[in-house]
């Protein structure tokens, strides 16, 4: 019908433009990603971790054994999200800072469209909960560009945190849509996973209100099971006991299982440990108790997903639509090696390159294991146990890092309900193959650009047929200077020591087509298969952006800045009370391993009370308040504590001032100056502090969400001044030698 205008609307003929609808009978997607969880933790891959409903999915559709994806939290999820290699993406390493290369800028490209995108385009609802970790974290403030924020990239709604993890019982910056929901203090029962199946079942609640039939993506991106190990009380007391056999025998337990229920060749050897992992036996008898219970919390933590999935399926089931949903269960990467021979209470210390504590610390503190006041990472050995029958680690190219458990249900399509797919697929194939599913076509143009074409190839052929064959035969992966090809059954990869110089020679070939689990070096056999997949990987990383590789350790690189930011961090920032809590991004570089001084001007009348500043969360920070009359100052570098004397405060508005000097090595001393003048002298207070060391940044005149302080926070909660603070000035000084 043409449209017509006349003078009058009896003259005229009105049109509406047309709407997207989705096809009829188009299904529900949902995508539920763990983070850093290993290839044999879920029951139904061999672990002895209770996930029923994982297990229910996995009795009702498909478990893929050949799966794999890029080892480290954004580029996996980049890649999920693209169909696109992460590097060609723009993500080849965590998209905390942005590299100054193509390949490491930390965020996806605008003109590679989104899986929320297409489908959105093609008449999908969709929502994201949880961890989003694909924006750098110059623009995860509120005054950060959010070109690159969930919803500028195609979900309708966004309910999560946008850096790479947080604490579970105090999320900082915690963001619905395009804004931090202002938070003082979480409720004493608050947990970040239930959080995240709650908002999400809200959310379809919401739309089913609204409209009966519009199909939906819901991306529910946990942080569950990544550091910090931190679990509800209950599901750790479910665990308590379960692990003290150790880890060496529950990794051939887990081999056998899987080896039994067939998902695994029956001739798959189990590798030889890492040099770095102790057989049980070996551990000291007075650190057993501790290192168990740090796989206690982790598998605490993935069985409350699980009970969250259930809560999912028991929704799905009540309002008729679970049979034509796609749920889809996978990790970004296998389980990690970074906790060490011990694991580690406060996890943090690792990213203020500071070493463990004396063990007798951590002994003193394993009761606690898992509570909100630690922030623990597991050892080395149960990483290895959880990623069997496969050697390595995320972040690194062994088959630990790459191969993740995969479950797949889809009830009104899958007609070999409880079958295992050998056939290999990645990441990227994740999109296409979901876009078929749901016949929505690619876009050709997104962000008034013509869209990039997927790297990924549809896998939905293998959801009907058993016996069809991999959509792909090759593909490229690297990880911090760790790299690997894969084609036709053949593997290389090449395992670099972290900071230390790029070794480009000292590639392995395995053949898993008979050797499943990469635990035989065939290259002095095959040197012409060796040369040939170096030369395929060297040609697949210039044509994805994958160079210069970059093998410094964390901190180093996480202290690349642009230039605009490497300046602003040496000037002096005011910050007034009232504002959110202040980015750590904005807080951090003017006071990471420099000389400082942080002023507050405050005003104060007999009985005013709080908390003038505080900066940081459990895991380490400082704080300063009044109370009793008194000002008090206490310093905690991660788990080494300094409490300065407390003084008198003067009545009426005064200038207090921590004034800070480090000297190199990460030490340091500070004092208290009121109005000019000296009132506690120069203490030893150490280890410095640097970025990215804790989750939170400023707070003024109380102390939100996750307290520096927990005694203090037991007392008085957030604790907000009574009296008038007028604002804190924050000036950075020389930095400390290195």
């Amino acid at each position: 019908m043409t449209q017509h205008i006349g003078r009058s609307r009896e003259e005229s003929t009105p049109v509406w433009p047309a709407r997207h609808h989705a096809p009829k009978g188009a299904p529900n997607i949902v995508v539920i990603l763990m983070d850093d969880m290993g290839f044999s933790d879920p029951g139904c891959f061999g672990g002895e971790i209770e996930t029923p409903n994982m297990d229910r999915l996995a009795k009702e559709g498909l478990r893929f054994n050949h799966y794999t994806t890029h080892p480290i939290c954004s580029p996996a999820r980049a890649a999920l999200l693209t169909g696109i290699n992460a590097h060609a993406a723009g993500t080849g390493w965590l998209s905390n800072n942005d590299a100054g290369y193509p390949g490491y800028r930390g965020e996806i490209p605008p003109d590679c469209a989104t899986l929320p995108e297409t489908l959105r385009a093609s008449g999908y609802a969709t929502c994201a909960v949880g961890k989003w970790h694909n924006t750098p974290t110059a623009d995860c403030t509120p005054a950060g560009d959010k070109r690159s924020w969930p919803c500028q990239r195609g979900f309708d709604h966004f309910h999560g945190f946008l850096e790479g993890e947080t604490h579970f019982f105090f999320p900082t910056a915690l963001t619905a849509g395009n804004q931090v929901i202002p938070v003082e203090a979480y409720p004493r029962d608050y947990y970040a996973t239930d959080d995240w199946m709650t908002q999400s079942l809200r959310w379809v609640t919401d739309l089913r209100a609204h409209s009966p039939d519009k199909p939906f993506f819901l991306y529910v991106a946990n942080n569950a099971p990544h550091a910090p190990l931190q679990a509800k009380p209950a599901d750790l007391a479910k665990y308590r006991g379960r692990y003290d056999i150790g880890w060496s025998a529950l990794r051939e337990a887990r081999h056998k299982r899987q080896i039994a229920m067939g998902l695994i060749p029956p001739d798959t050897k189990l590798p030889a440990s890492d040099p770095r992992v102790a057989t049980w036996e070996k551990t000291d008898p007075a650190d057993r108790a501790m290192l168990a219970r740090h796989m206690e919390c982790y598998a605490a933590m993935i069985d409350c997903v699980d009970q969250n999935i259930g809560r999912l399926l028991d929704y799905l089931d009540e309002i008729g639509e679970r049979e034509n949903t796609i749920i889809l269960v996978t990790s970004d990467n296998g389980a990690t090696d970074a906790g060490g021979p011990t694991g580690m209470f406060n996890n943090n210390r690792r990213y203020m390159g500071l070493a463990p504590p004396p063990i007798e610390v951590e002994r003193a503190t394993a009761h606690d294991l898992g509570s909100p006041r630690s922030a623990s990472l597991y050892p080395t050995g149960w990483g290895e146990m959880c990623n069997a029958p496969f050697p390595s680690f995320k972040t690194y190219t062994g088959a630990g890092g790459r191969r993740v458990s995969f479950i797949l249900s889809w009830p009104r399509r899958i007609r070999d309900p409880g079958a295992i797919r050998q056939q290999f697929v990645h990441v990227t194939d994740i999109m296409p193959t979901l876009l078929d599913c749901a016949a929505a076509p690619p876009l050709e143009r997104v962000h008034d650009r013509t869209a990039r074409h997927m790297d990924g190839r549809s896998f939905a052929a293998l959801l009907r047929e058993p016996a069809s064959a991999s959509p792909r035969h090759e593909q490229y992966y690297e990880c911090w200077s760790n790299r690997a090809y894969y084609r036709d059954g053949w593997l290389v990869r090449s395992i670099q020591k972290r900071g230390a110089e790029i070794d480009w020679n000292n590639w392995t070939l395995h053949d898993l087509t008979r050797d499943f689990s990469e635990s035989t070096d065939l290259a002095a056999q095959n040197p012409e298969k060796l040369k040939e997949l170096v030369e395929a990987f060297d040609t697949a990383a210039w044509s994805n952006q994958v160079y210069p590789l970059d093998n410094r350790d964390r901190l180093d690189k996480f202290r690349d800045l642009a230039p605009e930011y490497a300046v602003r961090a040496d000037q002096p920032r005011r910050f007034l009370p009232g504002a959110d809590t202040v980015h750590r991004f904005d807080t951090f570089p003017l006071i990471s391993d420099r000389d400082y001084v942080i002023a507050a001007r405050a005003t104060y009348r007999k009985g005013d009370q709080g908390i003038l500043w505080a900066i940081g969360d459990p895991t380490g920070g400082m704080v300063m308040w009044v109370e009793g009359g008194r000002l008090h100052f206490h310093y905690n570098g991660f788990g080494e504590t300094t409490d300065l004397p407390s003084v008198p405060m003067p009545e009426g508005e005064a200038t207090i001032a921590l004034e800070y000097r480090a000297h190199g090595q990460r030490r340091g001393e500070g004092r208290l100056v009121i109005d000019g003048a000296e009132a506690v002298p120069f203490t030893p207070m150490s280890p410095t502090m640097v970025f990215y060391g804790v989750f939170e940044g400023l707070d003024v005149g109380l102390d939100r969400r996750g307290p520096v302080l927990w005694d203090l926070y037991e007392r008085h909660g957030a604790f907000p001044y009574s009296g008038r603070i007028r604002d804190v000035t924050v000036t950075p000084g020389q930095r400390a030698p290195r």
